[in-house]
């Protein structure tokens, strides 16, 4: 075990008065934004496991108020799950731990934002939905997530990363570094930036919806990825949603959306064959089939309708992100090799067209099962 980081991790210990003593600890691979560890300590012979998280304060600037929103809606479910008397309550939902006097965070003298959360025991998590009945259980758990949550006032929540899920700026953003082209890349994109373009109306989909009163705001997960629900070990059965940092009002649609786009497309993210890209109608039913049920009747008929735009109106928008910063010389996301963000804007750019075209069946999709 690195000194520094023991040395750290015990003064973890005993700011959170955690019970027992240091036995080891374990860094964690997954998750691209913040440090995360397994610890074990003993307390009176037994062990005891915890998570300890060094936050990413470049990423969110006001630590407090995302832990406020984690403490808001975590509360609100374990409130549900004992009303309902759920067994294991501490399995299906997360608990961030709170100082003596009131304090979210340990911090060290560099600045770094420190916190503890409970452990999820006998869990693992899965980096893809590699069968539709896996994804079918990702989307029942997102789906408990929105149902736990539905009468959850989400304007209640700290915008902890504003504009996250502004379509209409993203495309702003995207128009402003085009009309730019600081670096003369514009000629290698121009062909998904004129497509891009030309969906420009679905920018502002959920916006004029919201502000004619069709759809409300709710409590949105905004990184409904597979690797975010915690599965059992033994059972595979779907347990916690994890990750909670990017908790904010927002649209069903576009947790639904998200899903959809990462999970039900066989090419990746950052397919360079783009024959590969396409939205797989199995692996979209599968999601759906977890999801829709639980939400149905907890939500409106207008946001159950307004599900398959979700998707497309996400991937738009996440493609113009990744053209944006291919034009702006790759500022925001990390490459992993040469053009990264040209393969990205691509191949979202195909899987958009994929998912304009199969919008009828989406929709066809969706009123079947909600008949059934």
């Amino acid at each position: 075990m690195d000194s520094v980081t023991t040395k750290i991790i015990n003064e973890i210990i005993d700011a959170f008065l955690l019970k027992g003593r240091l036995v080891y600890y374990d860094a964690l691979k997954s998750g691209n934004i913040n440090d995360t560890y397994s610890i074990v300590t003993d307390y009176c012979g037994s062990p005891r496991q915890y998570l300890v998280q060094r936050l990413n304060h470049n990423v969110f600037r006001n630590p407090n108020e995302v832990a406020e929103n984690i403490l808001a809606v975590t509360k609100h479910i374990e409130d549900k799950l004992f009303h309902n008397r759920v067994r294991d309550i501490r399995r299906k939902v997360i608990k961030l731990y709170v100082r003596p006097e009131g304090d979210y965070y340990y911090i060290t003298d560099d600045g770094d934002y420190w916190r503890v959360m409970s452990y999820v025991v006998n869990s693992e998590t899965h980096d893809s939905a590699s069968t539709p009945m896996l994804l079918r259980s990702v989307g029942d758990a997102f789906g408990e997530f929105q149902m736990y949550l539905s009468d959850f006032d989400a304007e209640s929540l700290n915008i902890t990363i504003p504009d996250f899920h502004n379509t209409e700026k993203r495309y702003e953003d995207m128009q402003k570094a085009a009309e730019e082209d600081k670096l003369g890349r514009l000629v290698n994109v121009k062909a998904e930036y004129d497509y891009l373009m030309s969906m420009r109306s679905y920018a502002s989909f959920f916006r004029e919806r919201y502000e004619r009163g069709e759809i409300p705001l709710r409590v949105t997960h905004n990184d409904t990825k597979c690797n975010n629900v915690m599965f059992d070990a033994s059972s595979s059965e779907h347990l916690a949603v994890i990750d909670l940092d990017t908790v904010m009002p927002g649209f069903v649609a576009h947790d639904f959306g998200d899903a959809v786009r990462f999970a039900a497309n066989p090419g990746g993210e950052d397919a360079e064959d783009l024959a590969s890209v396409r939205l797989d109608m199995n692996f979209f039913k599968a999601f759906a089939s977890g999801f829709v049920p639980r939400i149905n009747g907890m939500v409106t008929d207008k946001e159950l309708e307004t599900l398959p735009e979700g998707v497309l109106c996400i991937t738009l928008e996440l493609a113009a992100r990744f053209l944006t910063d291919y034009l702006q010389g790759d500022v925001y996301f990390k490459c992993k090799k040469p053009d990264h963000n040209l393969l990205r804007t691509r191949a979202q750019t195909a899987l958009a067209r994929d998912i304009s075209k199969k919008l009828p069946l989406m929709h066809e999709e969706l009123n079947l099962m909600l008949k059934n």
